[in-house]
């Protein structure tokens, strides 16, 4: 596949909310930033954690806006939209809607997802679900998140 048709297919599992069919496009070694999460993702299967928290609390959709693609690197601009339907980062945001704008860059190696970074607008987002604090450290002196 592509890098255009793997972001594609990652976004249509993740519409779908199949967990297994989205890890299933990133590699074993699978690097994932996601500076919205509210927990860390330092492995593939903290990725599958982190998404079936979601789709447990968020009816949650990506609306691909645009995408561009050089060589192994696909860059999709994402409308997130969802309406909440139980606990989320320990708060109870059921009725609460989601309603950003993101980007999701990857690398791939081929045929799978080896890099994946979302751009959010973290601050809206975590208003609209409850005021949740993100787990990523994106303080200056970070030099490197990867």
């Amino acid at each position: 596949m592509t890098p255009k048709e793997l972001v594609t297919a990652f976004v249509e599992a993740h519409n779908a909310h199949d967990v297994d069919k989205m890890m299933s496009y990133l590699s074993e070694d699978s690097v994932m930033i996601d500076v919205a999460s509210p927990i860390p993702l330092n492995s593939k299967e903290d990725v599958r954690k982190l998404f079936n928290m979601i789709f447990a609390s968020i009816d949650i959709h990506f609306e691909i806006t645009g995408m561009i693609s050089e060589g192994n690197k696909a860059f999709a601009a994402l409308r997130t939209t969802g309406d909440a339907t139980g606990i989320w980062a320990g708060r109870d945001i059921t009725g609460a809607r989601c309603d950003v704008f993101e980007g999701m860059f990857v690398e791939t190696n081929g045929e799978q997802i080896k890099t994946t970074m979302f751009y959010s607008d973290t601050a809206t987002l975590s208003k609209q679900l409850g005021g949740y604090p993100p787990a990523l450290n994106m303080s200056a002196e970070i030099e490197d998140i990867m």
